[in-house]
């Protein structure tokens, strides 16, 4: 008897009826009476664990079993399942199969059975050699008159046919079941998820889980055994990070299936991955290079495998186009869909563009062309440029800043276009403006070796600035610099933000406002502005421009602990690249942000291959190298390489030195150096610069930063001060107005084991014995800064006080119009500035607002 062999395994939840019939089959065997199940199925259904619970309970009637498993390495060897069978039934003096013709071939297994009870059992018989089908099918018309039960599982179509029987027992002819297996229903995920976590679960979670995972009972499980294995609870709040679990999943599986297919069907994966669905079979085979396989007979293994889908224009389904391609050079990648373009010149863009929102106008100019990606920014080069005197100075000022946004700034700021938009008297006043941020905000981003002769021709930004478009810039400006406290740095972003009559709306201004948001850890409120703005993107169809902004909105999710966000934006900067939009100079930061989302996962091989990627030699001038030198760095310290460690994180320091960006809100490379210099055994030049990251982030004011120094004192120094710098830490971090980076879970538990502090989060440092009021009034300050007072807005009250009266974060949803994300924003919010750390604490008296 096997343990448990009365009941099925939480995985076959949904299954009665399969394992009812299963039961039947093997209990039939001792009688003499045999039968044929055929088992189909998606991957993940429960094929297998069917396999498994057949032949356990054939096992523990005294039958004999007998397992083989295809395998799409194996599906060129002759016979390969009957030699695995004959292994299986532990005969020593087992003939070679391939000596005896195919009746033979079966008698010998029909001679088994009549000794004793056989049930063979044959998973993933879609990849089953062309031999051993033949044999298979051969056996299953045989299978009479003896005590033998053979059961086929496979996808969908690969199993081999079965003749239509009775019941098997008038003529002896086997009886023939087939099932397939369909995905859970929501019911069934719940069920499953009682029983991996000993009870009913979190209503709110079952329902994500189910639409997380589409009733896959695998990718299920994956799912549920990371979150045990990261000691979180089945709750409202857990079901956030269900979606990027289950999609790690399916990626690993798609990996794991990539790992064992030929060269040349690889091949033809990263063919469909590059041109599908826009390629048909013949196409695509001249675009892998197929030599010895036939696409047809390929493509028929891929889709078996789950990897590809479609007949006459084959697709890869969600997920497998980015793990196909992974393993790919960025000059191969890049080849490879330059090939897939000549044979599909228009597959690159859809054929109808969505017109405008209204109320927003492209530049003039321009206009996107199916067969050429660049044509927008090669028009708004020429229009910048016109020798014409009579071009508006607003259609150059659009030009100017669709040229930044994909990428262009440094060949805007060497022509001589804005200066001479500038001086010309026909510009307006609010043009001037915006064009003098523009310029300026180029001018930080651009090479400090080539500044200093531009930057003489243009007059500095004023004091205070003029208009939303330097007050975005002056938001980003004093930031990085570190030159103005968080709670003005919001402000000057939130009215860059704001619409001003009159005033023209710049992609890269906006822009530089949300990253300033960021960097004043006001995460959320960056998310929300940054949506309208892929939005235009979108509308405008300018896929450079789309690319960048979805670039930063990666970067603000990453800060903010969305990783399923940020995987999502990431990705579709990759394809954009991948297809010859985006900018050079973003290559950096795309590769920077793909490693430290592998790191965030602890996927470290894949960050160390993600550190490979190849930066052309112009982007190194650009902002972002630093922050690849930072991810880099800290890969090194991940794998203990703390030599090559240091020296990458010690040149991103001398990078955002020479630019005067001394913020660690926006690299903390002195705590990370730290980190390195300790591994290489130097404790005082550890000390000292963690002390110095301290400095600069008290100076800086914002807590996400402070506490990230302090972590990295609390790692290097010992004794009283270390201790003091970790319960700081530990204080400034996990009590009720945690800054929303760091109220993410894994990053809470991470800040939690470093400073040896658990429990829920305490009331805010100088708060205790404060009577709840109907206002929350000012937050304290926070070393030296001046508080400052965040009342609830309308929107946050409403979410607030429906959370109150018992509504879900989806019921509220529905209720203002909004979405759950948006929700989630507000609440986010509400316990920020009310100092609450989550929805039980929400039972104060609210703010009225009109």
């Amino acid at each position: 008897m096997i343990a448990g062999e009365h009941r099925a395994p939480d995985a076959l939840v949904e299954r009665d009826g399969e394992l009812e019939l299963l039961r039947a089959a093997v209990a039939d065997l001792p009688a003499g009476r045999s039968r044929v199940i055929t088992v189909e199925g998606a991957p993940g259904t429960g094929r297998s664990a069917l396999l498994r619970y057949a032949a356990a309970r054939a096992r523990a009637a005294g039958c004999a079993v007998a397992y083989a498993a295809g395998s799409p390495t194996e599906s060129a060897l002759p016979l390969g399942i009957v030699t695995q069978l004959l292994a299986g039934r532990d005969t020593p003096d087992a003939p070679d199969p391939a000596a005896l013709p195919l009746p033979a071939l079966c008698e010998l297994f029909l001679t088994a059975a009549r000794e004793r009870p056989l049930l063979l059992a044959v998973d993933d018989a879609q990849w089953a050699d062309a031999h051993s089908r033949r044999w298979l099918e051969a056996l299953l018309r045989r299978a009479r008159g003896a005590p033998l039960t053979i059961v086929v599982a496979g996808t969908r179509g690969a199993v081999p046919a079965t003749r239509p029987g009775t019941d098997g027992r008038a003529d002896g002819a086997p009886a023939t079941a087939r099932v397939v297996l369909r995905p859970l229903t929501p019911p069934g995920v719940a069920a499953m998820l009682a029983a991996a976590f000993d009870g009913p679960v979190d209503p709110a979670f079952a329902s994500a889980a189910a639409e997380a995972c589409a009733g896959n009972p695998a990718v299920l499980r994956a799912v549920v055994d990371g979150i045990g294995a990261d000691g979180l609870e089945p709750s409202a709040h857990t079901a956030a990070e269900l979606p990027w679990r289950a999609a790690e999943s399916v990626g690993e599986r798609t990996a794991r299936l990539i790992d064992g297919l030929s060269a040349e069907h690889v091949s033809l994966l990263r063919a469909i991955a590059a041109g599908g669905p826009h390629l048909g079979p013949a196409a695509l085979g001249e675009l892998a290079g197929l030599r010895t396989v036939p696409v047809s007979r390929a493509l028929s293994l891929l889709a078996d495998a789950g990897l590809a889908e479609g007949a006459d224009t084959p697709r890869t389904p969600p997920g497998v186009a980015e793990a196909a391609l992974a393993g790919m050079t960025g000059p191969d990648r890049a080849a490879l869909h330059a090939r897939a373009a000549v044979l599909a010149p228009r597959a690159a863009v859809p054929a109808h563009r969505p017109a405008p929102p209204a109320g927003v106008c492209a530049p003039v100019g321009t206009g996107a062309s199916d067969d050429d990606p660049d044509r927008d920014e090669r028009a708004g080069w020429r229009l910048l440029n016109s020798p014409d005197d009579h071009v508006p100075a607003v259609d150059r000022l659009r030009a100017a800043d669709l040229l930044a946004t994909c990428g262009h700034g440094t060949t805007v700021r060497r022509g001589a276009a804005l200066p001479r938009t500038l001086a010309h008297p026909d510009t307006r006043e609010a043009e001037h403006d915006a064009l003098l941020a523009l310029h300026w905000l180029i001018e930080d981003a651009a090479s400090t070796e080539e500044s200093a002769d531009i930057a003489a021709r243009v007059p500095p930004l004023p004091v205070p600035p003029r208009g939303p478009a330097q007050e975005g810039v002056a938001a980003l400006r004093g930031a990085l610099a570190g030159s103005l406290p968080p709670a003005l740095v919001r402000a000057l972003a939130e009215a860059a933000l704001r619409p001003a009559p009159g005033h023209p709306r710049l992609f890269t201004t906006r822009l530089a406002a949300c990253y300033a948001l960021a960097l004043a850890d006001s995460h959320e409120d960056a998310a929300a502005a940054l949506d309208p703005i892929v939005a235009q993107a979108r509308a405008l169809g300018t896929r450079s421009a789309l690319a960048a902004t979805l670039a930063v909105r990666a970067t603000v999710a990453l800060r903010r602990g969305w990783l399923q966000e940020a995987e999502q934006d990431l990705a579709e900067v990759e394809r954009a690249a991948s297809q010859g939009s985006g900018s050079v100079k973003s290559v950096p930061l795309t590769a920077a942000l793909r490693i430290l989302l592998h790191l965030e996962r602890d996927e470290v091989d894949e960050a160390g291959r993600a550190a490979t990627a190849e930066v052309p030699v112009r982007a190194v001038s650009g902002m972002w190298w630093p922050t690849f030198l930072y991810a880099r760095g800290r890969l090194g310290l991940r794998t203990g390489d703390h030599e090559a460690a240091l020296s990458d994180l010690l040149e991103c320091g001398r990078g955002l030195l020479a630019r005067g960006w001394t913020n660690p809100s926006f690299v903390p490379w002195r705590s990370a150096a730290a980190l390195a210099r300790l591994g290489r055994g130097d404790r005082a030049g550890a000390t000292r610069l963690a002390a110095g990251e301290l400095e600069a982030a008290r100076a800086w004011g914002s807590a996400s930063a402070i506490g990230t120094a302090l972590l990295a004192v609390g790692r290097v120094t010992e004794g009283e001060r270390a201790r003091a710098a970790r319960g700081e830490a530990a204080r400034l971090m996990l009590r009720g107005d945690t800054p929303a980076e760091w109220a993410a879970p894994r990053r809470a538990r991470h800040v939690r084991a470093l400073t040896g502090v658990h429990g829920t989060p305490t009331t805010p440092s100088g708060a205790e014995g404060r009577t709840p009021g109907p206002f929350p009034g000012p937050f304290p300050a926070v070393h030296g800064a001046e508080p400052v007072r965040e009342e609830l807005t309308a929107a946050e009250t409403r979410a607030a006080g429906l959370v109150r009266e018992g509504m879900t974060n989806g019921a509220i949803a529905l209720r203002l119009g909004v979405s759950r994300r948006m929700v989630e924003m507000h609440l986010s919010r509400v316990y920020r500035k009310l100092g609450l750390s989550g929805r039980a604490d929400l039972s104060r008296p609210l703010p009225d607002k009109d």
